[in-house]
């Protein structure tokens, strides 16, 4: 299932998608972790929590254009889980392999994401956990990454 070319609207479709996913990784950083010890972080605005909506739906919305098209990528790729450095007992979702970026923006608010997430220690106050915001800033570097590579790839099948 190799797609040779793609069009200009599939192209432009994963560049807004990485620049939309960029967006959310910038909003999550913002309210879930900060280098400065002494700056603690503050809880989401409101403003936040709109923008974390809008971002939401927007991948929501194009989630069924945009899967098919990573599938392809990701297959491509012929790529495997590296299960070494995961416990037996951890059962990671078929939903998530296939879109990987679900992760991030399935839960209903910031706070559900960051609890999810393993970046809320309290659950009746804001309290960012900056140990784990630490473990997971790698893997928003390894999907940014992977965009940039699907960006590539796309761009030497474009058509026309």
């Amino acid at each position: 299932m190799e797609i040779q070319e793609c069009s200009p609207p599939e192209y432009n479709l994963v560049f807004d998608w990485a620049e939309k996913w960029f967006d959310l990784i910038e909003l999550i950083n913002n309210v879930t972790g900060t280098d400065d010890v002494l700056d603690p972080v503050s809880p989401p605005t409101e403003s936040d929590e709109l923008q974390y909506q809008s971002l939401r739906s927007w991948h929501f919305k194009h989630e069924t254009q945009f899967v098919p098209l990573w599938e392809v990528f990701y297959k491509s790729h012929d790529w495997s889980i590296d299960r070494s450095n995961v416990d037996e007992d951890f059962d990671f979702p078929q939903k998530y392999l296939q879109n990987p970026f679900l992760f991030f923006y399935e839960p209903e608010t910031l706070y559900k994401l960051a609890q999810q997430l393993g970046l809320q220690n309290e659950i009746s106050i804001w309290e960012p956990n900056e140990y784990m915001t630490s473990h997971v800033r790698p893997i928003y570097i390894r999907l940014a990454q992977l965009l940039i590579e699907f960006l590539d790839w796309m761009d030497e099948r474009i058509s026309g």
